[in-house]
């Protein structure tokens, strides 16, 4: 008995020790990652992997659109002709480019567009790249909210739905109109061969009633909209379908054969009874998005069986970047596949009641024309390509190819390093991953004990603390301060690729520039505090 009762202590030891050897061999090679993709076994497990990717696709599913926001960083033209053959590669159907003020808008609009706003001619020369690569041209034009491009102006202040609040445009107010049909007019005049177009149109809670925010210090109301629902007898339901059907109708008489997409989110909560289907079916199909984790936690059984009632037809939208957080410049694949897997959950689920006619994959720049830059496309791009991929199966074979990436578990986030990948704007991916680890170490840095108790602004400002204690805290500063240059350059070089100018100075002043400007204090600091052989007496107050 003692026997067999040691032997299964024994065993058991092994077992843990053979657990604990490939648990640091997996480390080991999440570490390096320097997987051969063509090794017959990881081409076993991505044909799994393909297989199982294969059943989340929607039978009625025709169209995959991935969303170019160009209110931030718009790309230089010479991009797009890389871009778009990643694109269908990646089997997209089309791109829907959000233009805002970079769309260049002539006579009474002229000063609506940026003063780096794209020409005519480069408009059609992406029309003409897209058509080459087989990919639809949606332009992307917001006709009721996310309109500040426009209304931050002195000249339109009285097109605003409230005074202060410079998003919305009066649907109530003629010459609002008279603007928005305007834009119809040379959108549609420069995208001749397109056969969709989306108009925004997010549900808008103040429409017609008064505006309260905590978040901002002023309330008011429109007083044109708030007489109309009097004088008119009007529901404010009523007021935000009545402009739809208005714009669409717009659309409709200067080119009949067009689908317009507006965003669902004010039909989730609206009386079914005040949406009329005939009129809906026939001016235009919503958008459904959510670019959560689970759709489900938001839009649950009861929304798709009210859908089902009142729409024959509806697009989806899923994201692949800008929608983690409007400052984040690291993306969370993770976070966007599993978003994209859920919408595919939806689409098995509901595809017999309902007719999927296309998804979205939106890939946000900023979060309002006010906001900072957050994921730059090239950052996104791997999500992008990894929208199908089960991560579950092992790394992400297949998309590493495509992005010719050498380290495929980088793809799958910077826990698990840099994926060195050599797609078009990948350099941008490397560097910027580079500086969030750069950042993260800093962080830290600013953290340290003996940072904080003997690098305050007090000790800072009056050079006065112990040397000791600043040479062994900040041994790493010098290093930090040279590695933190060299990035910048690699990033500003990067991006200049790509990116015009400006878009390089504002992402560099908006995340790098103040990191830099706090290493360089403590630098500066340190060099100040170790030249110092004495000190005054205190107190030293005085001193400063």
């Amino acid at each position: 008995m003692k026997f067999v009762f040691k032997f299964k202590i024994i065993a058991v030891f092994i077992a843990l020790f053979l657990c604990l050897v490939m648990l640091i061999y997996y480390l080991k090679l999440l570490e390096n990652s320097n997987v051969d993709i063509n090794s017959p076994l990881f081409k076993r497990t991505q044909i799994k992997s393909n297989k199982a990717i294969q059943t989340h696709f929607s039978p009625n599913i025709t169209e995959r659109i991935v969303h170019l926001d160009l209110k931030g960083a718009p790309p230089k033209l010479s991009y797009y002709s890389q871009l778009f053959p990643l694109l269908r590669k990646m089997g997209a159907t089309g791109v829907l480019m959000g233009y805002e003020d970079m769309f260049p808008y002539s006579g009474t609009l002229e000063n609506i567009s940026s003063l780096n706003a794209y020409t005519l001619a480069d408009v059609k020369e992406i029309n003409n790249l897209a058509k080459q690569n087989r990919l639809k041209v949606v332009p992307f034009i917001p006709l009721l909210d996310n309109m500040d491009f426009l209304l931050k102006l002195e000249e339109f202040i009285d097109y605003r739905e409230v005074q202060n609040f410079p998003s919305v445009i009066c649907p109530s107010y003629n010459k609002a109109l008279e603007l928005l049909e305007t834009i119809i007019d040379q959108v549609l005049d420069a995208h001749l061969e397109s056969e969709i177009i989306h108009v925004g149109c997010n549900a808008v809670p103040h429409l017609g009633g008064e505006y309260t925010e905590r978040s901002f210090d002023f309330a008011g109301r429109c007083d044109r909209c708030s007489n109309r629902i009097i004088t008119q007898k009007l529901k404010k339901n009523q007021l935000f379908l009545g402009h739809i059907h208005v714009v669409t109708a717009m659309i409709k008489r200067k080119r009949p054969s067009i689908q317009v997409l507006v965003w669902d989110d004010f039909f989730r909560t609206a009386d079914p009874n005040e949406i009329p289907a005939d009129s809906v079916n026939a001016s235009f199909q919503p958008v459904v998005w959510w670019y959560g984790k689970d759709v489900y936690d938001e839009l649950g059984p009861s929304l798709w069986n009210l859908y089902s009632h009142i729409f024959p037809n509806l697009w989806l939208a899923s994201a692949y970047k800008g929608a983690i957080g409007s400052y984040k410049y690291i993306s969370d694949a993770n976070h966007y596949i599993q978003n994209h897997k859920s919408w595919l959950s939806i689409m098995d689920e509901y595809h017999s009641k309902i007719n999927f006619q296309g998804i979205i994959l939106t890939g946000w720049q900023r979060y309002d024309h006010f906001a900072v830059l957050c994921e730059l496309l090239p950052v996104g791009i791997p999500a992008l390509a990894m929208r199908y991929q089960d991560s579950a199966l092992g790394p992400p074979l297949e998309v590493a190819k495509m992005l010719q990436c050498e380290q495929p578990y980088g793809l799958m986030g910077t826990a698990f390093g840099s994926p060195k990948c050599k797609f078009p704007g990948g350099d941008i991916l490397e560097y910027l991953n580079h500086f969030h680890q750069l950042d993260q170490e800093i962080s830290e840095l600013l953290e340290d004990p003996q940072v904080k108790g003997w690098l305050s602004d007090y000790n800072t400002a009056s050079n006065f603390s112990n040397p000791t204690v600043v040479k062994v805290a900040l041994i790493s500063i010098d290093e930090i301060k040279a590695e933190l240059e060299v990035v910048k350059e690699q990033i500003s070089h990067s991006m200049l690729k790509i990116y015009y100018a400006h878009t390089v100075q504002e992402w560099l002043a908006t995340y790098l520039e103040p990191v830099e400007k706090k290493v360089l204090h403590l630098w500066e600091a340190k060099h100040r505090i170790l030249e110092r052989t004495v000190w005054p007496r205190g107190p030293l107050i005085d001193a400063l």
